[in-house]
């Protein structure tokens, strides 16, 4: 048995078993958060999720790494009974623990409004 240039031991079945261990481990990581994003935007362009009639119907979410269209920032906005289901939350969770543990936000503040009945207006 041969050991590689981190001492990692290789050939015979046990080399092969730590491979497919390592691969694993490896291919854990590489999620792209795409389900994550897709349920996300889902939510956010429902029409239940936005209706309002005054600014203060609308509540600014945090939606992770990744910002949707009529979002700023990883910030979107929603009315205040979809920002309080647990639907929301569950996607919100989804979002944070997708597996990018370290993104750039810019310093930028989304400010809740209604326009034309929908929060963050009409799409």
């Amino acid at each position: 048995m041969r050991t590689n240039q981190w001492g990692i031991a290789s050939g015979g079945a046990g080399g092969v078993g730590l491979g497919l261990l390592l691969a694993l481990l490896v291919g854990g990581c590489a999620n792209d958060c795409s389900d994550e994003i897709a349920e996300g935007q889902k939510f956010l362009d429902d029409p239940a999720s936005l209706t309002c009639q005054s600014n203060a119907d609308c509540e600014v979410v945090s939606t992770g790494c990744h910002t949707y269209a009529h979002g700023i920032c990883g910030q979107a906005q929603v009315n205040r009974t979809a920002a309080a289901t647990a639907k929301w939350k569950a996607i919100q969770a989804g979002l944070d623990d997708c597996g990018m543990t370290s993104c750039a936000q810019c310093a930028a503040a989304l400010t809740a409004g209604c326009a034309s009945g929908q929060c963050g207006g009409a799409r």
